[in-house]
């Protein structure tokens, strides 16, 4: 059964968590990427990681929530907290579905702002899945 793959962006591509998150989405089957960016972009993708180098290459972009709209259905963030609920705000209102990896979306409004700084995005939010598979048990997605 052939499957029909989903282009993906990773903003956030400079640190660990971007670094690992492309190693998975490389040879994944379904996701395609199609952007990747950082805070300041204009590099090549092996100057940021050079264990890349021959593995997977493309241009580094500045983040643009417009730019990611246009190219991608699915856009993987791994910034940090603080940083990532104001990028999502912007990709949701542009109809993008966001995978966040920071802590923005992680916890309960109340703890969240105990521990961090308040939310920018309750509306959202409140509509926030925590993907952890032993504590939400059904299908995330649905392609088989």
């Amino acid at each position: 059964m052939k499957h029909t793959k989903i282009s993906v962006a990773v903003i956030g591509a400079s640190g660990y968590t971007g670094l690992e998150l492309l190693k998975i989405l490389i040879t994944h089957p379904y996701f395609d990427i199609t952007y990747v960016a950082t805070s300041e972009g204009g590099v090549m993708l092996s100057e940021l990681h050079p264990s890349l180098k021959g593995v997977f290459e493309c241009e580094v972009h500045k983040a643009s929530a417009s730019e990611v709209a246009a190219e991608c259905e699915l856009a993987f963030l791994a910034l940090p907290h603080k940083t990532a609920m104001g990028f999502v705000k912007e990709l949701i209102a542009l109809d993008v579905k966001v995978v966040d990896l920071s802590a923005d979306y992680r916890l309960k409004l109340e703890a969240y702002e105990k521990h961090y700084v308040p939310h920018i995005d309750k509306a959202n939010l409140e509509h926030a899945v925590y993907g952890l598979p032993e504590l939400n048990q059904y299908p995330l997605c649905n392609y088989q």
